[in-house]
């Protein structure tokens, strides 16, 4: 396929001529702008861009990893690690949530307050949910098995 390259010194290749290193090498330094609608880049960096890449145009419209992340509609949670998610607000639901499980002799430090963990023999020797208040576990009692 033929292009068509202004370079910014005011030269023009035609129309069907292969734009070579060595014609561009006469040139000095010249900045290429290809005018196509669609152009293969197939090796290479782009460089030098004087403004970000419009979101209709596949960029982000941002020269910052956080302005990107506001554009594109994502939040904090996009750059979490899956091991450590820290949730301020919202709501989890659909769900199954399932416990940390212990037995009572090696639970964690109950601080800070409002964790929650399964302890296999935390309610005298049975099976309980404990919920700390920030310097103990106490125990949540757990009631009668679910019928239908």
């Amino acid at each position: 396929m033929a292009i068509t390259a202004t370079v910014t010194r005011g030269f023009t290749f035609a129309t069907g001529v292969d734009v070579t290193a060595a014609s561009l090498n006469q040139l000095g330094e010249p900045t290429v702008t290809i005018n196509e609608g669609n152009v293969n880049i197939t090796g290479g960096t782009i460089s030098g861009l004087s403004s970000p890449i419009a979101i209709a145009d596949g960029g982000t419209a941002s020269t910052s990893a956080s302005g990107a992340r506001t554009a594109l509609g994502l939040g904090t949670i996009a750059t979490q690690a899956s091991n450590a998610v820290a949730l301020t607000g919202g709501t989890i639901s659909g769900t199954i949530m399932t416990l940390k499980s212990y037995d009572v002799a090696g639970v964690p430090s109950a601080s800070p307050a409002g964790q929650m963990i399964y302890v296999t023999d935390g309610n005298a020797g049975a099976a309980t949910v404990a919920v700390s208040d920030g310097s103990a576990w106490k125990v949540v009692a757990l009631g009668a098995t679910i019928s239908t």
